[in-house]
């Protein structure tokens, strides 16, 4: 199961990075669960898919580089740097890590911590 997860979560950092919403959204269960860091939880693959579609199409120019996967059964760790393009052009950067639970291949839950 490790390669299957690892598999799945190469594929979406790849929809991520091609704003494909429908594609990352298929990544998780029905009434899975998508938390960013100190936000409130999106529950459902609908509102999932609706949250990147909106995230993509007004959202910031921004980066999500993976730095390290762990995977341990039906459980993920992932260390990331998400970064959005500011005023003038910096870039704002910060660090975390995900917690994914996968359940049928698919991500049951997903939630982020800031570093």
């Amino acid at each position: 199961m490790p390669q299957n997860i690892r598999a799945a979560l190469a594929d979406l950092f790849d929809a991520w990075q091609n704003g494909d919403a429908l594609r990352s959204g298929a990544h998780f269960a029905l009434d899975g669960v998508y938390q960013e860091a100190r936000r409130a939880p999106i529950v459902g693959r609908i509102a999932i898919v609706n949250h990147f579609t909106n995230f993509f199409r007004d959202g910031p120019h921004w980066r999500f580089t993976v730095d390290g996967t762990l995977v341990e059964g039906e459980r993920a760790a992932v260390r990331y740097r998400f970064a959005t393009e500011e005023a003038g052009g910096r870039w704002r950067e910060r660090s975390g890590c995900a917690f994914a639970v996968f359940a049928n291949g698919t991500i049951a839950e997903w939630h982020e911590y800031e570093g």
